[in-house]
């Protein structure tokens, strides 16, 4: 969604959160590994930031929470695929281990039966959804506060691991 005032669960519209090849997501759950958790509470959010600006994106620090979490948010009018690149070399640079591939197939089952419970809750043009994540930013009727009752109420019931990035 991309008002202030709600959340956004994945990498499309005026912000973008990109999956990156560590499991970076705008939809993450909360498992993190040891690794990413120390590396958080040695200032990764800024160091990971600094990293991102070095290769000519221009980036707000990010909290160490964001880290620790894999939310990362793709400014507007920015290549996705140069910002994933950059992001991912960041990570590595930084000993952030991302999610096992038994993670990703967790996230792709959950974000897809969220997506399905949403069109079978009043909303059937819910549009297709990149696996591994839900996006409703491009979506005109997310502004609609049911819309976000049922978002919510699906995310809870089958992604309920998710935590969101408030926009």
């Amino acid at each position: 969604m991309t008002t202030t005032s709600r959340s956004t669960t994945f990498r499309t519209a005026a912000f973008l959160a990109v999956a990156l090849p560590f499991g970076l997501a705008a939809c993450s759950s909360d498992d993190t590994t040891s690794t990413s958790t120390e590396a958080a509470a040695d200032g990764v959010g800024a160091k990971w930031s600094a990293c991102m600006r070095d290769g000519g994106f221009d980036v707000a620090d990010v909290s160490d929470d964001e880290v620790r979490s894999g939310v990362q948010v793709v400014p507007p009018g920015v290549d996705r695929d140069a910002w994933s690149t950059r992001a991912g070399d960041c990570s590595r640079q930084l000993g952030i281990q991302g999610s096992s591939d038994a993670q990703h197939q967790k996230w792709e089952r959950q974000y897809a039966a969220v997506a399905s419970c949403i069109r079978e809750n009043g909303y059937p043009d819910f549009p297709e959804q990149e696996p591994g994540g839900i996006s409703t930013g491009d979506y005109a009727r997310a502004t609609e506060p049911e819309f976000e009752e049922v978002f919510q109420e699906c995310l809870h019931e089958y992604a309920p691991d998710t935590q969101t990035k408030q926009l």
